[in-house]
């Protein structure tokens, strides 16, 4: 059975601030990596939310293409992250 995390509001606070400067440098898979050694369920649930973010990226990407509107700001973000589109 796996064991509950209580998680404190400021402390989830803290986790995504970690979480998204971490994303913006580039580094979110070594975030994931050092909680992945502590908590595996953990890791996941981050892991779990970068994919989320970046399929949502792309698919926003997609949708703005195919609509014909200027992408070049989201082609800068996607370069930036490694988003594979």
């Amino acid at each position: 059975m796996p064991k509950k995390i209580l998680v404190k509001e400021g402390a989830l606070t803290k986790f995504l601030q970690s979480f998204f400067i971490a994303k913006g440098k580039g580094k979110e898979d070594q975030f994931i990596n050092k909680l992945e050694k502590v908590s595996p369920e953990v890791a996941k649930m981050w892991d779990d939310l970068n994919n989320s973010i970046d399929s949502n990226t792309v698919r926003h990407y997609k949708w703005l293409k195919s609509k014909g509107y200027d992408t070049s700001a989201m082609d800068d973000f996607i370069k930036k992250y490694n988003i594979t589109v």
